[in-house]
């Protein structure tokens, strides 16, 4: 427990530190902050080397590794700087948690540590409601010291997570600490199979495709043997070992082949492949043939009239077809070089190739998923909860029928590898026809039908090429893995029941103790009464299969929505591990289970409160169309080049553009420009992640407002900063989106890796930081300050859109709407202040803190040297915010910093579930305050219960001195992130 020495009203020092750690707050805030981890991180921040004054300011709440909130002054030459006190969060997963791949494969995630950078995720595309790959931009890990969180399923789908990680819920992404039972979460019922390292034993090699060559008498002349030989080599496929990189495609390719195409040579010689299937199967085997170098037709359709002599009469039938054909005689040869035969394949002898018997669990699933896509019946119900038995017919000519039954025996084989069984081939009689080649056999086999063996099948291997089977084997498997949770109740009860009965217990009074939705009073006296051989029948109440597929089913790929069933939380020292994917869905698949990974400006318009009322709706409209909101892109398109500039330039370079007024830079920290920013110091996997997203605004606690000034509390200065009473004014928090966070996340792994040894003197690995001196810390400072420019040119662009919505929708000038003053909330800086009666330089981390300079400072705009710097501190959704003003105390006693805004005390998904978004909307407009929101969910997060008390985080800062309150804004209408 941190301990706490009041000094005066307002101002706690905490004890037992070697540096002076002061925390301001009422005792109502301070009450707020005793609720998480924000006084033990402020004393945690004393520790750091060349700390010389640490504060907890009066919105501090807990963050990582640094409270935010928080202040931290580190000596220039002995301390350093620390990603962890400028803004940033890592929450993470336990190092067994699998992680879904490419390919169908799995890791734990401890695993991906050395290849993470090469490595696609399975993520959850929001929009699309399906999954999708996606690169990693970041791998993270730390240090827990405290808990982990272990959350199981109704299905039986576990994981471990530390609290604050997020999880996909029915209502958005809640933190795993405030799930509760029954809250229903998102899951996917396809697993795969564990990755392992393929070997470089070579498949086959030029001399294969040479062999293939002379087979088909392609030789030297006219060029066509080199041209061969020539495609492949430039394409890396000449030759192909078990690491190839593209031996997955060609895996699936070959298994779909072996099913609905043909591979076939016009002439002899001329090679070309045909895949038939559903247009959007046949979309993703283009895709595929395209990543091998081949190029493909556009898919071709036509009627088909078919006549078959079977054994139960001649059969006619009329279907639509479609088809892809790639005409190119390397992939064909390839393909035959790898083992797939060539011709009609009923009138061939082939098996599975052995080099494909041999290879490692996840290709072999690759090679029998495409081919399972292709011929294996889908997952179908014969009654409301029984599965029929997927069937693989196979038929040969009456000649070589052996041959069939020899394939389907590999087959069963590669199934047994899954621990799949299946029954012996058998001969189909009904299936048997007259062809043109003459009379064919049919041979049979069946995936046996007990839900143990088809969850196997289904979660493991599945469908591929044939989004619809995927689509319902994935389904199936979370409906059968639910049915078999019910049985086993079921099978407990009865066992219990007659237990309890041969102790003599009547009857009554086991059904009192034993009866439930599933085992009613019937059940148990069955149990009793009647001799049981085999596991109980389904319950008659349980739910069917389509109505579990109604009710459940959530999007396209076999995502459902999953009750919990119970969540333990557990002591837990050690590694924990998280990832940030290169996607604007910032989540990734754990062991099933979807998981997920600024500033403020202030303009003034001529315009009074009672000018704006007729037109508020339109207006709001306007400006949500005109500034994204959400984790979407932005309406700024630029190239990489570009980038650069912006990162480099900050807001000048918008202005140059075209946006905003010069006044805007003037009136902006740095001038809107952080000078020394080196855009060469920041990653590419930053920058493709900021690249579209100029001119958004984000989500989470970023918004849009549009106010008036409510009350004027210093007359002098509110005229200074251009405000006056109800006074129409709008205000913009957003920051530098996914581009800061990745600036972080790469140097904090950087400091992690270059400075072990630092790091293990530390409370925290959370803290960790690059000393003075080196070239870590220099080159972090560099993309810090490229990061910031990026948010100040994001705030000048959005500024700029809202301007031109006033213009539009009033009739205004550009120059009547001005910017009163745009500060950082998040950011380090090298400044001066006296320590002991010293002067000393130091590195200045504001983490969800305000710069507040005061009067005379050379730092801040020359109309404000006079007054102070403008201060402004944003409330909460709904709440009131303030201008305050930077003083000479501030300076002196808080390192010229104040808050930052109200500072949460209730999580969000706490926030979800008393407030709730329709019901916040409707209780803002009672005050005649109009919400426009990119999702329910996300107004609920931001609802104004939600946080501190706003006037009371001014009041503090204003009693105290450290900065003075001038005017008081209210909100009209919100556009949130």
């Amino acid at each position: 427990m941190v301990e706490l020495k009041k000094i005066k009203e307002f101002v706690w020092q905490i004890e037992g530190t070697k540096v002076p750690a002061y925390v301001f707050a009422s005792d109502k805030i301070l009450e707020a902050m005793k609720n998480d981890k924000t006084l033990e991180q402020a004393k945690n921040m004393t520790t750091l080397p060349g700390a010389l004054k640490i504060l907890a300011l009066p919105d501090s709440h807990q963050g990582y590794g640094f409270c935010i909130g928080g202040v931290a002054a580190l000596d220039f030459e002995k301390g350093g700087v620390s990603p962890g006190g400028i803004g940033y969060d890592v929450n993470c997963t336990h190092p067994d948690v699998k992680v879904s791949l490419k390919w169908g494969a799995w890791k734990r995630i401890k695993d991906i540590e050395q290849s993470w950078d090469k490595e696609e995720f399975s993520l959850f595309e929001y929009k699309k409601k399906e999954k999708k790959e996606v690169p990693i931009v970041c791998y993270m890990k730390r240090e827990e010291k405290k808990e982990i969180f272990e959350l199981k399923t109704l299905t039986g789908r576990s994981i471990k997570i530390t609290g604050n990680h997020p999880i996909l819920t029915i209502n958005g992404m809640i933190k795993a600490k405030d799930i509760k039972e029954n809250d229903m979460v998102v899951v996917n019922g396809f697993e795969g199979v564990e990755w392992e390292e393929p070997k470089k034993e070579k498949i086959i090699g030029a001399e294969d495709i040479e062999k293939m060559l002379d087979n088909l008498n392609i030789g030297a002349e006219g060029n066509a043997r080199n041209q061969i030989l020539n495609f492949l080599r430039k394409n890396d496929i000449l030759e192909i070992s078990y690491n190839s990189p593209k031996l997955p495609i060609l895996l699936k390719l070959m298994g779909f082949v072996l099913g609905d195409g043909v591979l076939s040579y016009v002439g002899g010689r001329s090679g070309q492949v045909t895949f038939y299937g559903k247009k959007e199967d046949l979309e993703s085997i283009q895709s595929d043939v395209s990543n091998l170098g081949f190029g493909c037709q556009n898919i071709y359709s036509r009627v088909r009239n078919h006549k078959i002599n079977t054994h139960y009469g001649t059969k006619k039938f009329v279907f639509e077809e479609h088809s892809i054909n790639c005409g190119s005689a390397s992939f064909a040869i390839l393909l035959s070089a790898l083992g797939v035969p060539h011709g009609k394949k009923v009138t061939k002898e082939y098996r599975v190739p052995k080099w494909v018997m041999n290879a490692p669990l996840w290709q072999k699933r690759l090679f029998l998923s495409a081919f399972f896509g292709a011929e294996l019946s889908s997952p179908a119900t014969l009654n409301k909860y029984n599965f029929y038995e997927p069937t693989l017919n196979m038929n040969k000519l009456e000649s070589i029928k052996e041959s069939s039954i020899d394939f389907l025996n590999d087959i069963r084989l590669l199934l047994a590898d899954f621990k799949v069984t299946s029954s012996m081939p058998v001969a189909v009689p009904g299936n048997q026809y007259h062809g043109k080649n003459g009379k064919t056999v049919c041979h049979r086999i069946k995936i046996y039908g007990n839900s143990s063996n088809l969850i196997n099948f289904f979660e493991n291997i599945s469908y591929d090429y044939n989004k619809q089977k995927n689509l319902e084997a994935s389904l199936a498997s979370s409906y059968l893995r639910l049915k078999s949770v019910i049985q086993k109740e079921r099978m407990s009860i009865r066992a219990k029941t007659r237990e309890l009965y041969g102790l003599g217990v009547p009857i009554k009074d086991i059904v009192a103790s034993l009866s439930s939705v599933y085992t009613p009073e019937q059940f148990i006296k069955h149990s009793l009464w009647t001799e049981q051989r085999t596991e109980p029948r389904t319950a008659i109440n349980f739910i069917s299969y389509e109505d579990y597929k109604k009710t459940f089913s959530f999007g396209r790929d076999g995502f459902v929505f999953d009750p919990i069933l119970n969540i333990n939380v557990i002591p837990y020292q050690g590694l924990v591990y998280d990832v940030t994917v290169s996607h604007n869905d910032h989540n990734f698949i754990a062991n099933n289970i979807v998981v997920s990974n600024c500033g403020v400006r202030l303009l003034t318009t001529p315009l009074a409160r009672d000018d704006v009322k007729d037109k508020i709706n339109q207006l709001v409209e306007a400006c949500y169309q005109a500034v994204p909101a959400g984790l979407g892109e932005g309406n700024v398109k630029i190239s990489r080049e570009e980038l650069d500039k912006v990162l480099e330039k900050g807001a000048l370079w918008a202005f140059e553009k075209g946006y905003g007024l010069k006044d805007d830079l003037a009136n902006s920290e740095e001038s809107g420009t952080f000078k020394g920013a080196d855009a060469s110091k920041v990653s590419d996997k930053a920058k493709n992640r900021g690249k579209n997203q100029l001119g958004s605004l984000g989500s989470g606690n970023h918004f849009l407002e549009i106010q008036y000034v409510s009350d004027i509390i210093d007359e002098e200065k509110a005229k200074v900063f251009g405000l006056k009473k109800n006074q129409v004014v709008f205000m913009i928090h957003c920051g530098s989106r996914g581009l800061g966070h990745q600036v972080c996340s790469d140097y904090l792994r950087k400091m992690e890796q270059e400075f072990p040894k630092e790091l293990a003197k530390l409370p925290d690995r959370e803290l960790a930081y690059a000393p003075a001196g080196t070239q870590a810390c220099d080159d972090y400072l560099k993309a810090m300050k490229a990061a910031a420019n990026f948010a100040w040119c994001n705030r000048y662009i959005i500024a700029d859109l809202v301007r031109s919505c006033f213009v539009k929708v009033f009739d205004l000038k550009k120059t009547d709407i001005k910017t009163v003053y745009d500060v950082a909330h998040n950011i380090a800086k090298i400044e001066e202040y006296s320590f002991d009666g010293k002067k000393k330089k130091v590195y200045m981390h504001r983490k969800g803190a305000t710069r507040a300079f005061g009067p005379g400072n050379k730092e801040i705009p020359e109309k404000y040297r006079k007054t102070g710097q403008p201060v402004i501190i944003p409330g909460s959704m709904g709440t009131a915010s303030y201008v305050l003003v930077g003083t000479e105390i501030g300076m002196k006693e808080s390192l010229g910093s104040t808050a930052h805004g109200a500072g949460r005390i209730m999580s969000r998904h706490q926030a979800v579930r008393e407030f709730g978004g329709p019901a916040l909307i409707s209780s803002l407009a009672k005050q005649g305050i109009i919400v426009k929101g990119h999702s329910m969910v996300g107004l609920a997060e931001e609802a104004p219960g939600a946080y501190k008390d706003i006037d009371e985080v001014v009041r503090v800062s204003d009693k105290l001195g450290i900065a003075k309150a001038v005017v008081k804004l209210k909100p009209l209408a919100v556009v949130k992130g």
